[in-house]
């Protein structure tokens, strides 16, 4: 097949090419103003410029929007009016943008148009059914329109899809009933979320028995593993406020070792079969202190029950070096309790176990002191909780130290330390 050829007549190529270089240019200078404006008009803090920019590209969606956003944040009436505008055209130019139909639903309701706002949320939820954001703003609107329960209802929905819409929710709930707990849960739902969050929003209010009714309806794998930071929380303000028992039972559905877990009336891994950590920081488990003395570690040599025991080897001169051996336990206010331990002891100077209260410090009983033994030998002690307090806390002292100077050395074994009501 050959090639054709075209010819022009030279009276019009000329002027015809002209033209097309003209068209060309234009298109050029028209499209590359449209993307100025358009990379601009994002960035722009200054309204004269934003007015620049729609001169600009009067036909781009994003001039317009950036200078809504703009003239909204002076609070000035006529720049509310402005902003409005602005939205509104921004949305005309993009009808099917579900963003632009939320944020003009947003204005509208600032303006005070209720109808219009409804039904550009309506728009944007017919565009983006699924999108959190859309009910989440949606619900806030039926909120203060005075539609409760479809409010809630479109609130409940944009905590279910995104988890940062359930505090603000609880917070949001709390606030419109009266602190009422089951009316939230029954509004937004009674699911781990929605306790979670109503257990730290209790916990700020100084709502304690509440904070933990709420911690307790959680699952016990989610207390382990999803809300473990929350229960840690809790518990931080429990032991601050000297709540000692409340602290405990949420320490038991946080901690991941079961059979270490504290337990009201209870020690816990007083029999040392669980490994011991010396930068342990758990109020109720076993608590170390920095230092040499006593070295200490578990002996599977040693025991009176189970398969180990504590060892500790003390060497030294001066009482004011006795490390921190200790564990905090929640008890019954005012009642009675006997502590126990088995101990093997090859020493020369002499400890006890002291027990105090756990909100004040002050003594509550002394452990006779422990002697060298080569056979087991139980030592026991009964003691009286105060009334105006739920913890008490065991802790190893030195024992017949009447100044500084105070030597002791060798090795002790300790095993099956309890306490019993009784």
């Amino acid at each position: 097949m050959g090639l054709g050829v075209i010819r022009f007549d030279g009276r019009y190529a000329r002027p015809l090419l002209i033209a097309a270089t003209v068209a060309c240019l234009a298109f050029a200078w028209l499209a590359s103003k449209w993307h100025f404006a358009n990379g601009v008009s994002s960035r722009v803090d200054v309204k004269e410029l934003a007015d620049l920019m729609i001169g600009l590209a009067p036909s781009d969606p994003q001039t317009h929007f950036a200078a809504a956003v703009l003239y909204e944040k002076t609070f000035e009436p006529a720049d509310a009016e402005r902003a409005l505008a602005e939205f509104e055209t921004a949305t005309a130019l993009t009808p099917n943008n579900y963003l632009l139909w939320l944020e003009l639903g947003k204005a509208r309701g600032r303006n005070g148009d209720t109808t219009g706002s409804e039904k550009a949320f309506l728009r944007a939820l017919e565009l983006a059914p699924n999108y959190s954001d859309v009910h989440w703003a949606y619900g806030n609107s039926l909120l203060r329109a005075g539609r409760i329960d479809d409010g809630f209802s479109r609130i409940r929905q944009a905590a279910a899809g995104r988890s940062v819409f359930v505090d603000p929710a609880v917070v949001t709930a709390m606030t419109m009933l009266d602190g009422d707990v089951e009316q939230v849960r029954r509004a937004l739902d009674d699911s781990p979320a929605v306790n979670a969050a109503l257990s730290t929003f209790l916990l700020s209010g100084r709502n304690y028995d509440e904070a933990v009714a709420a911690w307790d309806r959680l699952p016990a794998d989610e207390k382990r593993t999803t809300y473990k930071q929350t229960g840690e929380n809790l518990i931080s303000q429990l032991i601050v406020t000297r709540q000692f028992r409340k602290a405990s039972r949420v320490a038991a559905g946080v901690w991941d070792d079961e059979a270490t877990a504290p337990k009201t009336g209870s020690t816990s891994n007083g029999g040392f079969e669980t490994a011991i950590k010396q930068n342990d920081d758990r109020l109720f488990s076993w608590q170390f202190g920095i230092g040499s003395n006593p070295q200490m570690g578990l002996s599977d040599a040693q025991k009176h029950g189970g398969a180990y025991s504590l060892y500790l080897n003390f060497n030294t001169v001066q009482a004011a070096d006795l490390r921190k051996v200790a564990q905090t336990v929640s008890v019954e206010p005012g009642s009675q309790y006997s502590f126990e331990v088995w101990y093997r002891a090859d020493v020369k100077g002499s400890v006890a176990w002291e027990i105090v209260d756990a909100c004040d410090g002050k003594q509550v009983a002394l452990s006779p002191a422990i002697n060298p033994s080569a056979d087991w030998m139980r030592v026991a002690v009964d003691f009286k909780v105060p009334a105006s307090c739920d913890g008490v806390t065991l802790r190893l002292v030195r024992d017949g130290c009447m100044s500084s100077y105070c030597p002791i050395s060798g090795n002790v074994w300790f095993d099956d330390i309890s306490i019993h009501k009784k």
